[in-house]
């Protein structure tokens, strides 16, 4: 479906890579999800979808009209549901995912983040997702991006002076 760029995203990242089949039952219920997201009553202009077997990603085109409440506390219970059904935490903002040296993506704890450059596993030019982009246009050219221009920096206080 096609969303304009100032489209409200959301985005979950999974505590673990889901398999093949958690990811092709997740993908089907994402869709489902999407078809049927009501705000004020009408169906929103949206899509939903399954990222790197890791990525719950929404968006939802709101054409002038905020969405309402119950509408976006339908994407945390729907997400909760999906926690307790697969056995997965989708809901841990401390959680934090890079791609890694061999192009694989991984997750982490933000506290966990300096151990992991002081051992060289991630370094300033490491990818990371920014899962706080709040729209389309900024998914697009912020989602993916070097440590060293990323909010998650900020974590990074043992070797701060290193990477700037």
């Amino acid at each position: 479906m096609e969303l304009t760029g100032e489209s409200k995203v959301w985005i979950f990242v999974a505590d673990r890579q889901l398999s093949e089949s958690e990811s092709g039952s997740i993908g089907a219920e994402l869709s489902q999800f999407a078809d049927n997201w009501l705000s004020h009553g009408k169906l929103l202009k949206s899509s939903a979808e399954l990222l790197y077997n890791r990525f719950l990603f929404f968006a939802a085109d709101e054409e002038g009209e905020r969405m309402c409440g119950r509408a976006i506390d339908a994407i945390v219970r729907f997400v909760k549901e999906l926690e307790a059904r697969y056995s997965v935490s989708l809901l841990d903002r401390n959680q934090m995912a890079y791609v890694n040296h061999t192009g694989k993506v991984q997750n982490c704890k933000l506290t966990e983040l300096n151990g992991l450059l002081e051992k060289g596993e991630i370094t300033s030019e490491t990818k990371v997702f920014n899962n706080m982009v709040s729209n389309k246009n900024q998914f697009e050219k912020e989602w993916l991006v070097p440590l060293s221009e990323s909010w998650q920096l900020r974590y990074a206080s043992a070797v701060m002076p290193q990477l700037r």
